[in-house]
């Protein structure tokens, strides 16, 4: 026999014996290539219950789109065909090769941890076993600087993690001297240096898939200005950076846990603490197993914490209109990070709070003496005049115009003011609030405003007389009020966190 055949024989005989044996592993279990097939496991978030109150027409809209139009980029072309599952209710476990490709290959080292998470949280719903991908992403977390979301997906991979929750506790204390007699609204100041870095929530910043603005790259680097979403807080952060040369970090990726009916957003320890609104993880971009997940397109304070300390953020940017996102401002300030919360109708939880960092809500951001700062618009009130407050008891979406009530009942317990509350029962209805202040003879409104019939009813008020001053809350998101701030600088001002008392 020749050396030639020899040699073929026994290379099909090794060619033959490795697949013999591969064979054999993959039917004892071990999976050395392909995915470990398991029960299919239904996800423990009801996806359909996202459209629950929505026009029937804008899920048909979003499957007419994302079912026409392409990205050519692998990750949000993904993310699109997620969407449609979603939206369609018509599963797609193809797309999973997508996110593979982007996990195997890509530069960036953010992107191929999205990639790989998203395949080891959407595994059990296409029948495999995603532990092998959570290991994987844990390798990437930990090369992206983010060790406690590094830890957790390593505890997830072997089955082993047991989620710790913590009720976060916040403590204020508001000193009014005994012989103050007026009160000073709009003092607390966040100065935007050059390269300042800041950390935002990626939906209606860096990306809003419900309105197809997908452009983002959810790379690590800063966000450019190409990618900003022009409304809401994106709004905010355009004018942020059209004053100041800040780099902007969009924070994707947050890891969640559930306890009883609620999810959880964790801190830099991996504590669950502050609670993530149900609707955020019926996101089509959200993707969870068992009681935990991962949020791509994060949304709220509640979910940036993590990053935002592990990637040394100085500044944050975020929704602020729920209880774990207020608790989750307050922690960020705490450990010195200044916070801005354009939606602020909890800020009043942490009313006086001590703590390194700034927090304010509805604020300007203006050029002040050569720097860029968001707020500092101080208005002086006297403690004897009266103010007259807007309210609402009307549940969603009206809910919003309480934020000023809740702000000054919470005021109220530390000094005697003369508030006269006036209840609204819808938008536009902010004229009941100025023709009461001018039944009582009173030149102090706190409003919302968010309408251009709002705007312009309280301009032509403010017009009225010098001394007519407003107060605004939960308007920062929202087209008018930052020209009523720069329009109105002595008159217009917001809730600050830290009055002041003379």
């Amino acid at each position: 026999m020749s050396w030639k055949r020899t040699a073929a024989i026994f290379g099909l005989g090794f060619l033959w014996g490795g697949m013999v044996a591969f064979l054999v592993l993959e039917v004892l279990g071990f999976h050395i290539l392909s995915p470990k097939r398991v029960r299919v496991e239904a996800p423990p978030v009801c996806y359909p219950c996202f459209w629950n109150g929505y026009d029937p027409n804008l899920r048909s809209d979003l499957i007419k789109y994302y079912s026409a139009n392409k990205n050519p980029d692998p990750l949000i072309e993904a993310d699109s065909s997620y969407i449609l599952w979603r939206a369609s209710g018509v599963p797609d476990c193809g797309l999973r090769e997508s996110y593979e490709q982007v996990a195997s290959s890509d530069d960036d080292v953010f992107r191929r941890l999205m990639a790989r998470a998203i395949l080891g949280f959407g595994a059990p719903e296409c029948g495999q076993d995603g532990s092998r991908e959570l290991k994987k992403a844990a390798d990437l977390a930990e090369k992206a600087g983010l060790p406690a979301e590094a830890k957790i997906l390593q505890s997830l991979s072997s089955k082993e993690f047991q989620p710790r929750f913590e009720e976060p506790r916040i403590t204020t204390s508001i000193i009014v001297p005994p012989d103050a007699d007026t009160m000073i609204l709009g003092d607390s100041t966040i100065e935007l240096t050059p390269g300042l870095r800041v950390g935002t929530q990626v939906d209606r910043v860096a990306r809003d898939w419900i309105s197809y603005q997908m452009r983002w790259d959810l790379s690590g680097k800063p966000l450019p200005d190409s990618a900003l979403v022009n409304y809401h807080e994106g709004a905010l952060v355009m004018r942020m950076r059209s004053l100041a040369p800040i780099e902007v970090y969009p924070l994707a990726g947050a890891l969640i846990a559930q306890r009883g009916e609620k999810w959880f957003g964790m801190d830099e320890t991996g504590t669950f603490r502050f609670e993530i609104l149900r609707d955020k993880t019926e996101y089509p971009t959200t993707h969870a197993f068992a009681a935990f997940g991962w949020i791509e397109d994060t949304h709220g304070i509640s979910a940036l914490v993590s990053q935002a300390l592990e990637r040394k953020m100085q500044v944050v940017v975020g929704c602020g209109d729920a209880e774990g996102k207020a608790q989750a401002a307050y922690y960020l300030a705490r450990k010195g990070v200044h916070v801005i919360l354009p939606g602020d109708r909890y800020q009043d939880l942490f009313l006086g709070y001590q703590a390194e960092g700034t927090v304010v809500g509805t604020a300007p951001v203006k050029n002040l003496d050569g720097r860029v700062v968001v707020g500092h618009q101080p208005i002086r009130f006297s403690l004897q005049e009266p103010i007259v407050v807007e309210d609402t008891k009307q549940p969603f979406p009206v809910q919003y115009y309480d934020a000023g009530a809740r702000y000054f009942r919470r005021l109220s317990e530390s000094v005697p003011l003369r508030l006269e509350y006036v209840e609204v029962s819808d938008a536009n209805q902010i004229d009941r609030v100025l023709e009461r202040a001018g039944q009582i003879g009173s030149s102090a409104v706190a409003v919302r405003v968010t309408t251009e019939y709002e705007n312009q009813a309280l301009i032509n008020w403010l017009k009225g007389s010098r001394n007519r001053r407003a107060i605004l809350f939960h308007s920062g998101l929202y087209p008018f009020a930052q020209p009523l701030f720069e329009d109105f600088p002595d008159q217009v001002t917001f809730g600050d966190l830290h009055p002041k008392f003379e």
